[in-house]
C-alpha cells in the first residue's frame, strides 16, 4: 500500500510538471482516474484565425490556414517546430461564432477567440480581458531561414535553355515584388504596367531581373500614350506558369507569397526592395521616416512581419487615405539601408542623408542596434467581431507558446494533461474532436466489409475508442444523436451497443471538453454521466516567469534533437486498479453526516444535485483522501464536492462560498490571501512606476502605503496562525515576501 501511495504522489507531480499554473487540473484528472469515473472540462478553445502569420523554429513564416491545408474542424497530428523553440504535435481546428481583434499601437494585431492568451507585462492575459493601454509583448526580431526554397518542377513548361527547377533567390523575389503591384498574366507572357513617371528606371530593372531569371532577353517596351502608361511585356510560357504557381495558385494576391515567407532574409529583402521602391516616400519632420503607402492592409501586415527578420520595427498607421507602414528611428533606418535598401541611387542617397542628419540631431554613437529581441507595445484597440469563422490552435507540449503576427500567444489545448496522464500510465489513448457531422465509424471504427458480405456485423476497432483505456473527446456536446446515444451506455456500463453486438470496452475514464455547459434538455442526461466537472481558467498572471523558466528547462530535456528520449511510466493500469480498490476501502464514516448536511445546504441555496451524483460524490471524496495519503476521510476531503455538484461556473462560485462557510478548510484563508496578493502586486507596479518621480505628493502617498502594508502583514500573520494549514502558511509567506519587496522600494524614498 505504501509503495502504491508513493507512486500515486510521484504520478501527480510528474503529471503537472510541465504545466505551470495547472495544479488543480492535474488534481481533477487524478481524482477522475482514482474513482474510475468520467470528467468534463468546460472552457473555450484559445485559437487564432487562418490569416495569422506564424513562424517555425528556423524562422520560416506561414499563414496558419496554409499550414492547415483546407482541413475541416478536427484534431490533426502535425510535426511543426514553432518559434520560440518548441514543437507543435497537433493542430486543432474549430468553427466559432465570434472573435475579438486586438490591435497594438505599432499596428500588430490578431483575431482570436475570447479566451486566447497573449503575453503582457503582467503575465498571460486572455484577449477578452485586455483594454486599451495594456502592455503586450511583441517581437522585435525574428530568425532567418538558412536555405533557399525551390519551386515545383515545371516539366510541361520548360523552355529551351532553361532549368525546370528554379531557386527562389533575391532576384526572383524582387521580380515577385514588382509583379504584386504591376503584374498581370497571359498564357505565354507576363505584363508589367508601369506609370510613366517611373517607367524608365523600373523598365530597365524588370528587364534585368527577367534576364537573370530566364537567362535571355525576352522583354520589350510598348508605350501606350493614351493612358500615360508603359507596358513591359515578357514573352515566356515558363515565366507565366512560374508566377502563377508562386502567386495565384499559392496564395491570395493580398498576402505575401509563400515562397518569400519561407525564404532567408536576403530573399525577403529583394521582395521588400521592389515594394518600397515604387510605393514609399522618404522624409524628415521631427524624425526621419520611410512611409510605405497604397497597399492592401493584409499585405502591409505581412510586410511588417517580414521586416522583423532584419530587426526592423515598424508602425502601421491608419488615415483618411487608407493604411501606411512607417519605419522611423535611427537604428531601424540604418538596418533598412544596410539590409533592404532601394533600387534607385537617388532614394539610397536620400535615405543616407536622412540617417546622417538623424544621428547628428540625436547625438547617437551607440551603433547599429540595441539587440533587443522583444519590446512591450500598448494595446490601441479591442473590438468584437460577430461572424462565423474557422480558427486554429496548436498543441505544444512543455513550452505552450508560439509566435502569432508579432505577438506571443499561448497554447490552450485542454487535452494536454489527459494525454500526459495516459503516457505516464502507458495506457492506450484515443482522442478526437467531434462535430455534428462526425460519423460513428470515426469514433468506434469502420465496419468490416468482408465480414458484412458474410452476414456478420463487425467493426474494426483498432486504434479507436472501443480499445482505449483513456479517451479525450473535444467539443463532446456537439456530437450528433447517434454518437451521443452510443456514448451514453458506454460511459455508464462500459459496453458499446452496436447493431446486434454488445462490445465490452476496457475504457477506464473518458474526458470530454466543451466550450460551454449544454442547455439542451436532451443532452442533460448525457452531461450528468460525467461525475466530475472542471471549469478551466487561464494560467494565473503572476506565474508567467515560472512558465518561461520551466519551459526552458523542459526544452533542454525534450530537445528537438532528442527524439530518442522516452519518458518512463510511473504507474500502469493494473496498479490503477489496485488504487481503485483502495479508494473503495477508504473509511467514510466520519464525514457522512457532514456530507448529508452539506448537500441539504446546497439544495436550500438552489443548487440541485441529482440522486445519481449524490451517490457518486462519496467515491470522489474517498479518492481525494487517498491522494492525501489517508485511508480515513476527514472534513478536508469534502472540498472535492465542488467538482461534482456544480453544473456551471455560476454555481461553482456559489458552491465555493458555501464550502468556505460550512467546512473548517483552508479555502477561505487562501481566497483572502490571494486577494491580498493581487492588491499588493498592483501596489508594486504603482510604486515602481513612481519611484524616480520627485514630488511631495508621491512621498506622502508612499508613506501611506508603507503604513497600510505594515498593517496588512499583521493580518496575514494572524490568518496563517488561525488556519494552522501548511498551504496557507506557504502562500502567506509568499505574500509577506512580496510586501517586503514593496516596503524596501518605498524605504529608499522616505528614509
Amino acid at each position: 500500500m505504501k509503495d502504491l501511495i508513493t507512486g500515486l504522489r510521484i504520478f501527480l507531480e510528474r503529471l503537472k510538471e510541465p504545466f505551470v499554473g495547472r495544479d488543480e487540473e492535474a488534481k481533477v484528472i487524478v481524482l477522475t482516474l482514482l474513482s474510475r469515473e468520467h470528467c468534463t472540462f468546460i472552457g473555450e478553445p484559445g485559437c487564432v484565425t487562418g490569416d495569422t502569420i506564424i513562424s517555425d523554429a528556423e524562422g520560416r513564416l506561414y499563414y496558419i490556414d496554409d499550414l492547415a491545408n483546407n482541413r475541416t474542424p478536427g484534431i490533426y497530428p502535425i510535426n511543426f517546430p514553432v518559434y520560440p523553440l518548441a514543437k507543435a504535435t497537433e493542430l486543432h481546428i474549430y468553427d466559432v461564432p465570434s472573435l475579438i481583434e486586438i490591435t497594438s499601437d505599432l499596428g500588430y494585431s490578431i483575431k482570436a477567440t475570447y479566451n486566447h492568451p497573449v503575453l503582457t507585462d503582467r503575465g498571460w492575459v486572455e484577449v477578452r480581458n485586455l483594454r486599451p493601454g495594456d502592455r503586450i509583448l511583441t517581437l522585435a526580431k525574428l530568425p532567418s531561414p538558412k536555405s533557399l526554397v525551390n519551386t515545383p518542377e515545371l516539366k510541361d513548361y520548360v523552355e529551351e535553355g532553361l532549368n525546370n527547377v528554379v531557386s527562389v533567390n533575391d532576384v526572383l523575389a524582387e521580380l515577385l515584388g514588382f509583379f504584386m503591384i504591376y503584374g498581370s498574366l497571359g498564357d505565354d507572357y507576363v505584363d508589367f504596367t508601369l506609370d510613366r513617371f517611373s517607367s524608365f528606371v523600373l523598365g530597365l530593372e524588370i528587364n534585368r531581373l527577367v534576364r537573370e531569371v530566364l537567362g535571355s532577353n525576352v522583354c520589350r517596351d510598348i508605350v501606350l500614350s493614351e493612358k500615360d502608361l508603359v507596358l513591359v511585356r515578357c514573352f515566356s510560357t515558363y515565366l507565366s506558369k512560374l508566377l502563377t504557381i508562386l502567386v495565384f495558385n499559392d496564395v491570395r494576391r493580398s498576402r505575401i507569397p509563400r515562397c518569400v515567407l519561407e525564404s532567408p532574409k536576403n530573399v525577403s529583402a529583394g521582395f521588400l526592395r521592389a515594394l518600397f521602391e515604387v510605393r514609399s516616400e522618404l522624409g524628415f519632420d521631427c524624425h526621419g521616416f520611410i512611409r510605405l503607402k497604397n497597399l492592401d492592409l493584409s499585405l502591409i501586415k505581412g510586410i511588417q512581419i517580414l521586416l522583423l527578420r532584419h530587426g526592423i520595427t515598424s508602425r502601421i498607421i491608419s488615415s483618411g487615405e487608407g493604411y501606411s507602414l512607417e519605419i522611423s528611428g535611427y537604428e531601424n533606418l540604418l538596418k533598412f539601408y544596410d539590409e533592404v535598401g532601394f533600387i534607385s541611387t537617388e532614394k539610397m542617397e536620400k535615405l543616407k542623408n536622412i540617417i546622417k542628419l538623424y544621428k547628428e540631431l540625436i547625438n547617437d554613437d551607440v551603433g547599429r542596434t540595441s539587440g533587443k529581441d522583444y519590446i512591450f507595445d500598448l494595446v490601441r484597440d479591442v473590438r468584437v467581431i460577430s461572424n462565423d469563422v474557422r480558427v486554429y490552435d496548436f498543441y505544444i507540449p512543455y513550452t505552450h507558446m508560439f509566435f502569432t503576427n508579432g505577438i506571443l500567444s499561448h497554447n490552450t489545448a485542454k487535452s494536454a494533461l489527459v494525454r500526459r496522464a495516459a503516457e505516464l500510465l502507458n495506457a492506450r489513448f484515443f482522442k478526437y474532436l467531434l462535430t455534428k457531422f462526425t460519423e460513428p465509424a470515426e469514433i468506434f471504427g469502420p465496419l468490416d466489409i468482408k465480414a458484412l458480405h458474410d452476414g456478420k456485423y463487425i467493426r474494426i476497432t483498432r486504434g479507436k475508442l472501443p480499445e482505449a483505456d483513456i479517451a479525450f473527446l473535444d467539443e463532446i456536446f456537439k456530437a450528433n444523436s447517434a454518437i451521443l446515444n452510443a456514448l451514453n451506455t458506454l460511459l455508464q456500463e462500459r459496453i458499446l451497443y452496436d447493431g446486434y453486438n454488445e462490445i465490452r470496452v476496457p475504457l477506464w475514464s473518458l474526458f470530454g471538453a466543451s466550450n460551454e455547459v449544454p442547455d439542451d434538455p436532451e443532452i442533460e442526461a448525457f452531461y450528468d454521466r460525467f461525475t466530475l466537472r472542471h471549469f478551466v481558467r487561464p494560467v494565473s498572471e503572476d506565474l508567467w516567469r515560472d512558465l518561461l523558466d520551466k519551459s526552458w528547462k523542459l526544452e533542454i530535456i525534450y530537445s528537438l534533437d532528442s527524439d530518442s528520449y522516452v519518458e518512463g511510466k510511473v504507474l500502469d493500469i493494473s496498479q490503477l486498479r489496485e488504487l481503485y480498490q483502495m479508494v473503495l476501502n477508504v473509511d467514510l464514516s466520519s464525514v457522512k453526516s457532514k456530507l448529508v448536511k452539506l448537500l441539504a445546504v446546497l439544495e436550500s441555496r438552489g443548487i440541485h444535485i441529482t440522486d445519481r451524483r449524490k451517490g457518486k460524490v462519496l467515491k470522489v471524496i474517498a479518492a481525494h483522501s487517498l491522494i492525501n495519503g489517508r485511508n480515513v476521510a476527514t472534513e478536508d476531503d469534502l472540498i472535492a464536492v465542488k467538482y461534482v455538484v456544480a453544473r456551471d461556473l455560476e454555481e461553482l462560485e456559489k458552491v465555493n462560498t458555501i464550502l468556505s462557510e460550512e467546512l473548517k478548510t483552508p479555502y477561505r484563508y487562501l481566497r483572502e490571501l490571494n486577494e491580498i496578493k493581487a492588491n499588493v502586486k498592483e501596489i508594486l507596479n504603482y510604486v515602481s512606476s513612481l519611484r524616480n518621480v520627485e514630488s511631495r505628493f508621491v512621498e506622502m502617498r508612499f508613506r501611506e502605503i508603507y503604513r497600510d502594508l505594515e498593517i496588512t502583514k499583521e493580518r496575514i500573520i494572524s490568518l496563517v496562525i488561525e488556519s494552522g494549514n501548511k498551504d496557507v502558511e506557504k502562500l502567506g509567506n509568499e505574500v509577506i515576501g512580496l510586501i517586503d519587496s514593496v516596503i524596501e522600494l518605498i524605504r529608499g524614498r522616505i528614509t
